[in-house]
């Protein structure tokens, strides 16, 4: 049966419209966002400028819990999207225009979430993404910033070391965007330099059947196997635990222990079947805000975990927190 998120049972809506907790769960660490993504130079949003988020997804959009998120969306929206995305991306207008660094920050104070990290993605030319988010979150310490230089980039691993040192907490690759298989090469050297430099890499990884099937077959689960087997000294999150290759995208914590699964967009039914087949200390909350409300994570690991709190507590804050350097021991 669909729920409204305001209607739900862990979420609310207040008489400013904003949506609240229902009860305290803190603390929370979402490790799936993203600022306004810019692929040529007029089209680059202000991201430290005051907006009200437009979500790609209207938050009151009936939610059937069981199902994959972007089910969710009709033809209207879905092609609202899809513009914004790519010609929209040429200007500074649109729904973009809102998904900035005091948006994600209004959405957090709302629901009580204590950190973000905000993932970057580039393309080998003319994006700077990367070099916007680290400067957003320069003076921030609510939002926390992932690299995303392209493996193709002209001097990719020192851009990356530059990152780092800049503040960068992960590396983000996300094969269907970037157009490379996560196992490319050039992509595997990138990912052998996280191990040294210490940050963990966070995959976009699984097909979500709505880009193409030749977008998708990048992001199959068996491009994975061949990074996390070569390099056990990096950490990699396998962002919405493989999406719709879930039982599959399963398999590679249990085999492997640098692997996470992130549990954005899935629907219960998968995120049940993480929770009953990985290892409860490598899985993680994430979003994707501003594709999703960040509430609708929250609620569904909420009624996956009733009667398990340490569970709950572990997927919504300990088990992030030590991965990204956080005290996993405070309270809010």
């Amino acid at each position: 049966m669909a729920v409204r998120l305001s209607e739900s049972k862990y979420v609310s809506r207040d008489a400013s419209g904003a949506y609240r907790l229902a009860e305290a769960v803190g603390p929370i660490l979402d490790i799936h966002t993203h600022l306004a993504l810019t692929y040529v130079p007029t089209g680059q949003v202000d991201l430290e400028a005051e907006a009200v988020a437009e979500l790609y997804l209207d938050p009151e959009t009936p939610l059937e819990l069981e199902e994959y998120m972007n089910t969710h969306f009709d033809d209207g929206s879905m092609r609202a999207m899809k513009t914004d995305l790519s010609i929209g991306s040429l200007t500074k207008n649109g729904m973009r225009a809102t998904h900035t660094g005091p948006a994600l920050r209004q959405s957090m104070r709302d629901l009580g979430i204590t950190r973000s990290i905000i993932l970057a993605i580039d393309l080998p030319h003319s994006s700077t993404n990367t070099d916007g988010y680290l400067t957003v979150a320069e003076n921030d310490e609510l939002l926390m910033p992932a690299a995303a230089i392209h493996p193709m980039a002209p001097g990719a691993e020192k851009a990356l070391r530059t990152a780092v040192k800049r503040g960068a907490r992960a590396y983000k690759m996300h094969p269907a965007v970037q157009q490379m298989r996560p196992d490319h090469p050039k992509a595997m050297r990138m990912y052998e330099l996280c191990g040294e430099l210490g940050i963990p890499v966070v995959w976009h990884c699984g097909p979500v059947g709505i880009v193409g099937e030749r977008t998708d077959k990048r992001c199959y689960l068996k491009n994975y196997w061949a990074p996390v087997h070569t390099f056990p000294k990096t950490t990699f999150v396998l962002g919405h635990s493989g999406a719709l290759q879930y039982e599959m995208a399963c398999k590679l914590p249990n085999m492997y222990e640098n692997v996470y699964c992130e549990l954005s967009c899935q629907g219960l039914r998968g995120m049940r079947h993480v929770m009953n087949t990985v290892p409860h200390d490598r899985i993680i909350n994430g979003s994707d805000w501003p594709f999703y409300h960040q509430a609708v994570s929250i609620l569904k690991i909420c009624l996956s975990t009733e009667g398990q709190d340490d569970l709950r507590h572990q997927i919504l804050w300990t088990n992030a927190a030590e991965l990204f350097g956080l005290d996993p021991d405070i309270d809010a």
